[in-house]
């Protein structure tokens, strides 16, 4: 008898992948994942204490020991994320100390576990070695480019997670890991808002999943819904202009093309199948996908429910939605940049081209094919190390590729397919990673800087992979070939290249050196150790009284120098500009605050205005020059 915590999945046992080959026998699946985990481990562990952005870790850490002194996020502080990593980074303090390597070591431990589950992905699609390849190109797409303990990473492996589970439950149908995908997505909201991007894409797919099991359990020949069918059309048509309101603030043809297009074709595709294949009435659809979304949401309460609650209890849950939903809007034309043109996405096109070609030739013309291919692929890679013209046509034609596939896969899961019938459970497999890839490539929104794209590349590269089962038998030559070439220059070419001319030219990573204070732990460039080495220091030695203010978007001197900020603002221009010189100069006032520094280049907000930085140096007569900082002080 099947338990109550099992669904009888629609699908055949069938195998998913071909015999395997003598050395895919000769070595276990558990010992190649643990392989490759130990491999990433070495790999990103070499990279771990590399590099920052000073105002993202100095965010992190600065938010964290606001937690650990007793404070709430968006009650006390605007906190530019959900608030759940505060809580988080606030731990890895307490048990690793109080320095920016703890923050990192959390995330290290979370990105081993994400290694296991890419693996897993993955192997649903192809042989282990196979996922084992692509698993490495995962690895190299995703931290070693930037080991700060980002909410964004927290995300993509949240949803890698969440993406594992719900294709175990394809598998043997138990309503847990739908639970616990839903859990993944549930714990990715409260590290930052943008976990509701996997959300949605969970919930496109079970929106097809629940068609086709209502197909397959309503008989022969199923009764067509026409509500039920008008329901889920009107649904899918307010996710459509949802994501349509989301990009109006920066509507350029590249956004609308990488952000707009996906998810409206997959949307489409959903809506024509309900009409071009009924699946039973409306009772039998109701309780179909009611299967789906109720385990999944209750999912996703369980870590969300006792955080609203306790916001709830103290009286702050309308800080917690204007912190959450409401002042992240200020981001809109303040912090924003394009992907890139239409043009740009034309550099996929000879990739296309050799896939298409590949699969219409003979087996022997290929191989002269894939050798070519081999011999170019070594060539550009080579040429990509000088020339930014060729580095920036590899770099967009993995960046063009979300949009792509969304519209190979709405054209290719349109009808049943030959691959279809030795694997019934490709096609929704595909769904869910197409879904889930296209949702959360949003993480890109509305800063598509180059970093921003590696928080979705492994989930791309999963969801390619994916259809890429529906394409004739093409032997292993050419995806190995595509898979090493891509592999290798994230290795040569990202890995070690500077995060501020990543996806515009390969520039070796400067020199580093440790970050020469008490609370570092990480190495920065020279230049910042040298400022940092000098003007946190000096800041320590004239400020009295444990305050100092520092701004604009600083929080890292906060962090840095253990002295409390007296605004709860991290970024200016989150904060509100009404009477802002004179709420300022009166916050300086009433903390006692003796020595101040000052940002001559900000990245997102405004400088100092002339009247607040006139009345400062009033008040705060003693100053030092230290690269882009000014501190200042008084006696």
């Amino acid at each position: 008898m099947v338990g109550a915590d099992v669904l009888a999945p629609p699908f055949s046992t069938t195998s998913r992948q071909d015999a395997p080959s003598d050395l895919a026998a000769a070595v276990s699946p558990p010992v190649i994942t643990l392989a490759v985990v130990l491999l990433g481990a070495s790999y990103v562990g070499w990279h771990l204490t590399r590099g920052w952005i000073p105002f993202d870790d100095g965010t992190l850490a600065h938010t964290a020991e606001r937690v650990l002194r007793g404070e709430l996020p968006h009650r006390d502080f605007d906190d530019v994320y959900t608030g759940g990593l505060a809580f988080l980074d606030a731990g890895a303090f307490r048990l690793f100390g109080t320095n920016l390597l703890a923050l990192r070591l959390p995330l290290f431990g979370v990105f081993l576990l994400w290694i296991a589950a890419v693996q897993y992905v993955a192997s649903r699609f192809v042989r282990p070695l196979a996922a084992a390849g692509i698993t490495a190109a995962a690895i190299a797409w995703s931290l070693p480019n930037y080991p700060a303990a980002m909410p964004s990473w927290y995300n993509l492996f949240l949803a890698t997670f969440g993406t594992a589970a719900l294709l175990r439950h394809l598998e043997d149908g138990r309503r847990r890991w739908i639970v616990l995908a839903g859990v993944a997505g549930g714990l990715s909201f409260l590290v930052k808002v943008i976990g509701l991007y996997y959300v949605a894409g969970a919930m496109l797919f079970f929106v097809d999943l629940a068609r086709v099991r209502a197909r397959a359990a309503a008989g022969p020949r199923p009764l067509p819904s026409l509500l039920y069918s008008a329901f889920v059309v009107g649904a899918l048509s307010l996710f459509v202009v949802a994501l349509a309101l989301l990009v109006r603030h920066q509507h350029t043809p590249g956004d609308v093309a990488q952000f707009l297009i996906p998810g409206a074709l997959l949307a489409a595709l959903l809506a024509r199948d309900e009409w071009s294949a009924p699946a039973g009435d409306t009772r039998l659809r109701l309780r179909s996908l009611a299967d789906c979304l109720v385990p999944f949401f209750a999912g996703v309460a369980i870590p969300i429910v006792p955080v609203l609650a306790r916001y709830a209890w103290v009286g702050a849950l309308g800080a917690f939605y204007h912190g959450v939903f409401v002042l992240p809007a200020r981001r809109f034309g303040v912090s924003a940049m394009s992907p890139g043109s239409l043009r740009s996405m034309l550099a996929l096109v000879p990739l296309l081209l050799v896939v298409v070609i590949a699969s219409r030739v003979r087996t022997t013309v290929r191989r002269w094919l894939v050798a070519a291919c081999a011999l170019g692929a070594l060539a550009l890679l080579v040429y990509t190390g000088s020339n930014a013209t060729s580095y920036q046509l590899v770099w967009h034609s993995v960046r063009a590729i979300p949009p792509v596939l969304a519209l190979v896969g709405a054209v290719v899961l349109s009808r049943p397919r030959r691959a279809d019938a030795s694997d019934a459970m490709l096609r929704s497999r595909c769904v869910l990673l197409l879904a889930v890839a296209s949702l959360c490539s949003l993480v890109q929104f509305p800063f598509a800087s180059a970093n921003y794209f590696c928080y979705v590349a492994p989930l791309t590269l999963l969801a390619a992979v994916a259809l890429w089962r529906y394409l004739p038998s093409l032997g292993l030559a050419l995806p190995a070939t595509i898979t090493g070439f891509y592999l290798a220059f994230a290795v040569v070419r990202l890995n070690p290249t500077s995060l501020y001319t990543m996806g515009a030219a390969y520039r070796p990573y400067m020199e580093t050196r440790p970050l020469p204070l008490e609370r570092g732990g990480i190495d920065v460039p020279i230049e910042h150790a040298e400022i940092y080495g000098h003007a946190i220091p000096l800041l320590q030695h004239v400020a009295r009284g444990g305050y100092t203010w520092a701004s604009p978007e600083m929080p890292e001197v906060y962090f840095l120098s253990g002295l409390r900020n007296p605004t709860r603002t991290l970024f200016e221009f989150l904060d509100d500009t009404t009477a802002y010189t004179a709420r300022t100069l009166a916050l300086l006032e009433s903390h006692h605050v003796t020595a101040i520094a000052l940002n001559r280049a900000p990245r997102f907000s405004r400088r100092i205005t002339p009247d607040l930085a006139a009345a400062l140096a009033a008040r705060y007569p003693y100053a030092a020059d230290i690269g882009s900082m000014q501190v200042r002080w008084r006696r």
